[in-house]
């Protein structure tokens, strides 16, 4: 009897937990028996495995096979934990050979041919073993681009079973990939030059992107509200190593082909479908719960198009991230947690004939006020702005639209000027949409005349306690992109114009 171990990761959320893989060979009729709570993938990757260990032409042993996996408590899914299986049990027969294994963590899926392909969730693995003390990892090939964002962690990449287990023995060097990937090229951009006109709309996308603050554009079909949503990355500054890895992790448990040419630098851009289910905008799934959409947006720009077409159930699933910044999903005896930071924006149709003039509209008065009962007041009123698209004096041309890169050189700017003033007064850092609004009424109101109006706007019922705070911390983006101290009354009327508390109701 002969007994070896390997190890590798659970991924649950965006972090994983080690799980140890135990092979033991003994007496009994020929067979493998996988223990250890394993989903359909798991438990069908004995007949992977052993077609792989004899077309890569390894010796399999002819005989019981246990493979435990601990904790045993702990559901296990994917089909990573075929490559860890397999070296356990040839380990088992060839103990000479778990030393190499001992503090290695192992990932990867068997072809029927033995090549290893590649698995999502890497980047939380190997994130888990570095702090867990592993010193090595083993993994696919195309997992490496993702892999080198984890310092500190000896990375090895193995292309077959037959190099893996050869490695395993000494008898093989395998490249280290990760110290040979090129710079990540900066990807391509939609650009607002090409927005010909709709200067409200694209200072307000310049706001928006310089305070975080969320967007909702409304305006007939054609007026550019996908296109001006669509190029708000390209203003966003690019993501710090934290912001990098949060990213990238997620996106990595997704299985997103992003992660293929390494770490996510730029703010991600996500757009699902107007039929997106309510998994699908905020993550779950049986099983092993994936990311939806508003966590692949994390720490980017979420876009929901005909918003006026999603149920207003799920569009009200948006409430609590926006304000917690993360998804949390219950399942029998555990929570999975997602991040979901993203800057949310909004596009709709002021009716359902998409007529821009109220006189030429052929909904009924019912159909025109019911056209955005989705929105229920709560979400409406986590809208910053609400901003309005129009095709009446377009232009033809957009020579003479200024470029992403200027508008982006202006929110930086911005941006770094609130994070100077929130870091010096100890609120961490923040950007302007995300300060506690308690501190900001108490220490950091406008100027007398503009708190003074904001009274007004309070009393007259124009303004909710959360619009007040929504319309202060507006006042203090326009104040940074102007490179004023402090918002005064210009700044607070130009805030209560873009938050638009009435845009939405007028728009039936």
């Amino acid at each position: 009897m002969a007994l070896a171990r390997t190890f590798t990761a659970a991924v649950l959320g965006v972090e994983a937990r080690i799980v140890t893989v135990e092979a033991n060979i003994g007496p009994g009729l020929p067979g493998i028996h996988l223990v250890g709570l394993g989903d359909t993938a798991v438990t069908e990757s004995r007949d992977r495995i052993r077609t792989a260990v004899a077309n890569s032409r390894l010796d399999w042993p002819r005989t019981k096979i246990v493979v435990s996996m601990s904790p045993a408590s702990l559901r296990k899914s994917g089909s990573h934990y075929d490559l860890p299986i397999a070296l356990a049990v040839l380990a088992a027969k060839h103990p000479e050979r778990s030393a190499q294994l001992a503090e290695t963590l192992v990932l990867g899926e068997l072809g029927l041919d033995g090549h290893i392909r590649p698995v999502a969730g890497v980047l939380p693995a190997l994130l888990a073993a570095r702090n867990q003390g592993f010193k090595r990892a083993l993994i696919p090939p195309a997992n490496a681009a993702e892999a080198s964002l984890v310092e500190d962690l000896e990375v090895y990449i193995a292309p077959t079973l037959t190099h893996a287990w050869e490695w395993a023995g000494g008898k093989r060097e395998l490249d280290n990939g990760t110290a040979e990937l090129p710079d990540p090229a900066r990807p391509h951009l939609p650009d607002f030059a090409d927005v010909a006109g709709q200067p409200e709309a694209r200072r307000a996308a310049e706001v928006a992107a310089a305070g975080g603050h969320h967007m909702f554009l409304i305006g007939p079909p054609g007026s550019g509200k996908s296109m001006i949503a669509a190029r708000m990355p390209s203003i966003l500054p690019g993501l710090d190593r934290a912001q990098s890895l949060e990213a990238t992790a997620v996106h990595s448990v997704a299985g997103t082909e992003g992660v293929a040419g390494g770490a996510i630098n730029q703010a991600p851009f996500v757009a699902p479908h107007h039929s997106v289910s309510r998994a699908g905008l905020l993550g779950g799934g049986s099983g092993n719960p994936r990311p939806g959409a508003v966590s692949l947006a994390h720490h980017g720009v979420l876009l929901l198009d005909e918003a006026s077409e999603i149920p207003a159930a799920i569009l009200d699933g948006l409430r609590t991230p926006l304000e917690d910044g993360r998804v949390r999903l219950l399942r029998k005896h555990r929570e999975v947690i997602f991040p979901a930071r993203f800057q949310l924006v909004l596009a709709a149709n002021p009716c359902r004939c998409a007529a821009e003039d109220p006189t030429a509209c052929r909904c009924s008065s019912r159909q025109r006020a019911n056209y955005l009962n989705n929105l229920s007041g709560p979400l409406r009123d986590r809208l910053d702005i609400v901003v309005r698209t129009s095709n009446v004096g377009a232009v033809l041309s957009s020579d003479d639209a200024e470029p992403s890169e200027s508008i982006a050189e202006r929110v930086l700017l911005a941006r770094q000027r609130a994070l100077h003033r929130w870091l010096k007064c100890g609120m961490g850092q923040s950007n302007n949409a995300r300060i506690d609004p308690h501190q900001l009424r108490r220490h950091y109101p406008a100027e007398d005349a503009g708190m003074a109006m904001i009274t007004a706007l309070l009393a007259d019922g124009r303004l909710s306690q959360r619009g007040v705070d929504r319309v202060l911390k507006l006042a203090w983006t326009i104040c940074d992109l102007e490179g004023q101290l402090r918002p005064d009354l210009g700044h607070v009327a130009s805030a209560v114009e873009l938050r638009g508390a009435d845009q939405v109701r007028q728009a039936a």
